[in-house]
C-alpha cells in the first residue's frame, strides 16, 4: 500500500533535480524516495527515503527516550509523545541501558561526553531558522562549564551555546569538502566499507536540512551503503555537509507521528534507541 493510500488522497508533488517527485508531508517538509542501484557500487538494490526539511517552517530538536537518560524508547513513540511532524533515530548508545556512548545534548542538558574526535551535529535555532553546525568535537562533562574542543575549525563557544548536539561515526562532507580519513573518529575496522542500514543528516547549498535513512540487510529490498556511496547519496542530494549517524537496526524515519517509512532490518521490528531527531512546527 502507498504513503498516499495511507493518507486517503495523493499528496501534491514537487521536482528537485534528479530526485523525481517529493510527497508532502507538512508545510516545508517533503519527503523523497530513490531505488537507484546506481547509487551503490557495484550496483544493486537500494531503497532510501530522504527527507528535506525547509528551516523556515519547522525546527530540529534532539528528544531523549522517555524524557530521560539512560532511556530506551522507538522513535515511532518519541514521535508520538512529541507531537513530531517526522523523526529518525539519532546518536550511538548501549544496548543495554541506552546510555549514550559520545556527546548527546538535548534542550541544553549535557547528558553524554567523549575524548574521542567524533563527527558530530549541533543545532542551533536563530532568526526565525535552524542552523546546523558540523565538526569532530570533544568534551568532558566533569568540567564546569563543559570544555567544548573542536577539530576542524568551528568555534567551540558556538557549540557551548547549542542547546542539542547528537554525535555520529563518520563526518562525511563538511563545507563542501569531502572526508577521507576517520582515524580520529576511531570508528571500527571496517565500518566505513561494509554495507550496513544508515542514518544520515546533512545541510544544503540552499539550506534545506536532510534526514536520511537507508534500508539494508534485506537483500531482496536494500544492501544497505557503505561511506562511499552515502557520499554519492550526498551529492545527488546536493549536500555540502553530511554526518552519519547511528544505524543498523536502530536506522528508523517516522511521519506525521504515525508512519514508519523505511523498514527497519531487526527480525524483532524497530528498534528502542536512546535519543531521536524530531521535527517540529515553527510556532
Amino acid at each position: 500500500m502507498s504513503f498516499a493510500v495511507l493518507f486517503g488522497a495523493a499528496l501534491p508533488a514537487a521536482q528537485r533535480g534528479d530526485l523525481g517527485s517529493a510527497e508532502r508531508i507538512a508545510d516545508g517538509v517533503l519527503l523523497y524516495r530513490l531505488d537507484d542501484q546506481s547509487l551503490l557500487d557495484p550496483p544493486g538494490p537500494v531503497a532510501v527515503q530522504a527527507l528535506r526539511v525547509d528551516p523556515r517552517y519547522a525546527r530540529l530538536q534532539v528528544a531523549l527516550a522517555d524524557d530521560r537518560s539512560p532511556a530506551r524508547e522507538t522513535v515511532l513513540s518519541i514521535a508520538r509523545r512529541r507531537g513530531a511532524i517526522a523523526a529518525v533515530n539519532g546518536g550511538f548508545f548501549a544496548l543495554a541501558n541506552g546510555a549514550p556512548s559520545a556527546v548527546l545534548k538535548s534542550r541544553g542538558r549535557l547528558i553524554g561526553g567523549t575524548s574521542r574526535g567524533r563527527g558530530a551535529v549541533g543545532i542551533v535555532d536563530r532568526g526565525g531558522s535552524t542552523h546546523l553546525l558540523f565538526d569532530r568535537v570533544t568534551v568532558g562533562r566533569t568540567a564546569v562549564p563543559p570544555a567544548y574542543q573542536t577539530r576542524l575549525g568551528s568555534r567551540p563557544a558556538d557549540w557551548a551555546a547549542a542547546p542539542d548536539i547528537v554525535s555520529g561515526a563518520g563526518l562525511l562532507l563538511r563545507d563542501g569538502r569531502e572526508i577521507t580519513d576517520w582515524t580520529d573518529e576511531q570508528i571500527a575496522e571496517g565500518f566505513d566499507t561494509a554495507r550496513h542500514p544508515r542514518t544520515m543528516i546533512g545541510a544544503d547549498g540552499d539550506g534545506g536540512i536532510w534526514l536520511v535513512t537507508v534500508d539494508g540487510r534485506q537483500p531482496w529490498l536494500s544492501l544497505g551503503m557503505n561511506f562511499a556511496e552515502l557520499k554519492r547519496l550526498s551529492r545527488r542530494i546536493g549536500l555540502l555537509s553530511a554526518l552519519n549517524l547511528d544505524g543498523g537496526g536502530s536506522t528508523t524515519m517516522v511521519v506525521q507521528r504515525e508512519w514508519i517509512v523505511n523498514h527497519p532490518s531487526d527480525p524483532a521490528g524497530p528498534r528502542a534507541v536512546s535519543d531521536a531527531i524530531v521535527v517540529l512546527p515553527r510556532r
